[in-house]
């Protein structure tokens, strides 16, 4: 399933950002095939050249995995095992196309100058019209979802009436295994972050199920709201779960993570919050 946010594939969820750099690798390759012969691209060089991208992948991510720890040591100090869940996404992009690019050059320096800056062009071009795209279509979820739910004591609430102040809305369900090993994550943020609010949307269940279920994992949650139709899901374009999306002071959405997410990326998302 396609949604404005990543390509479901059943319980993964790829993400458009991941998407758009891969698929524009695709067409570099295609296109430079077209253009082998004529700047001299023997056999041997074209296979290199080819292995050389798909190694480059592995390289970026790895060096934009390293990338992301250092700049949020802190967090990651605080919970080390969370430096090896790469499924929080935490990956610093810049860093990873820099050492993807570099390992690129350095294998294929037989090539003929004209040949790899023509990939690398075709390559920042595709990947600047994806994101372009995807941008285009996200505006249309950029404002405050304008939803009204109920909250467990079945007072109806409207989500408008949280603008005004940094907000973390959480989409979640009590049946979704990466909702339940973020969850004391979110509970422990309510408190350390004072100056936001946190929404806890729960997905389709009813109160008594959620109930027992804080209950049952001693979870303190202090804005729980039921969305028996997930219009917030629509609303916004995140279907998977779980989903946060976190909204500075005047409603504007500045950062959304899908899946599961940590410290050091809570950590990194709230603080784009307050960055005027």
């Amino acid at each position: 399933m396609f949604t404005p946010q990543a390509i479901h594939l059943g319980p993964i969820m790829l993400p458009w950002g991941i998407v758009t750099p891969l698929f524009s690798l695709i067409i570099v390759v295609f296109i430079a095939g077209l253009f082998k012969q004529k700047y001299h691209v023997q056999a041997e060089q074209w296979n290199q050249f080819k292995d050389s991208i798909w190694t480059a992948i592995l390289i970026a991510l790895l060096f934009a995995r390293i990338g992301f720890v250092l700049l949020n040591l802190d967090s990651y100090l605080q919970h080390p095992v969370d430096i090896l869940k790469i499924q929080d996404k935490g990956f610093q992009f810049y860093i990873g196309v820099i050492a993807g690019s570099l390992w690129i050059i350095l294998k294929n320096k037989s090539l003929s100058k004209i040949f790899l800056t023509l990939c690398f062009a075709i390559f920042i071009i595709a990947n600047a019209i994806g994101l372009s795209i995807f941008k285009h279509v996200q505006q249309q979820y950029q404002q405050f979802p304008q939803v009204q739910l109920n909250n467990l004591n079945q007072q109806s609430v409207k989500l408008t009436q949280f603008v005004g102040k940094p907000t973390v809305i959480n989409l979640w369900a009590s049946w979704c295994p990466p909702c339940h090993r973020e969850m004391p994550v979110l509970n422990q943020a309510q408190t350390a972050y004072k100056d936001v609010q946190f929404i806890f949307i729960n997905q389709g269940e009813d109160t008594s199920t959620i109930q027992q279920y804080m209950l049952n994992n001693q979870l303190h949650l202090h804005h729980v709201l039921l969305d028996p139709e997930g219009l917030t899901a629509q609303s916004t374009g995140m279907y998977g779960l779980p989903s946060t999306l976190f909204f500075d002071a005047s409603g504007k959405l500045i950062d959304t993570h899908m899946g599961e997410i940590n410290h050091a990326v809570l950590d990194q998302k709230v603080k784009k919050l307050f960055v005027e």
